[in-house]
């Protein structure tokens, strides 16, 4: 039978931990090209380069009765008194689920910015951007 994706299908999780409230993701992934034409050549011709992963994602701003707020959680990887070091990298697993069926693109990254705020009559959300380091860890898609 076939089957079309929609958000209720989308999780995100953040060191293994499924994010209760998330609203959107996205990832994009890019490829740099290496131009490798020489004089004489009637064509251009490319190999390929470095590949980059980043994106973004919306979390609900919330606590769930019993002190955990998965916003909350994304937020301290950039909000904090001291520095960021390299070893404050999270992973993140974007998934579409299909009953019992997952279909992953995993990678190591940091989060690399954060914004949230509080307006009236909507619900407080944090928006986190994220730069992938290294190749991604999983794709099942």
């Amino acid at each position: 039978m076939a089957k079309v994706y929609t958000g209720r299908d989308g999780r995100l999780l953040i060191d293994g931990t499924e994010q209760i409230k998330v609203t959107n993701w996205s990832m994009t992934g890019n490829l740099e090209t290496l131009e490798t034409t020489s004089l004489g050549d009637s064509q251009r011709t490319y190999v390929p380069g470095v590949q980059e992963f980043n994106g973004s994602a919306t979390l609900l701003y919330y606590n769930d009765g019993a002190g955990r707020n998965d916003a909350a959680t994304a937020l301290k990887k950039v909000l904090r008194i001291s520095g960021v070091s390299e070893s404050d990298t999270v992973t993140l697993r974007l998934r579409l689920t299909d009953g019992n069926t997952d279909q992953d693109i995993a990678l190591t990254a940091y989060v690399t910015s954060v914004s949230f705020g509080a307006s009236v009559g909507e619900v407080s959300s944090a928006q986190i951007s994220f730069q992938g380091t290294g190749a991604l860890t999983a794709v099942t898609i």
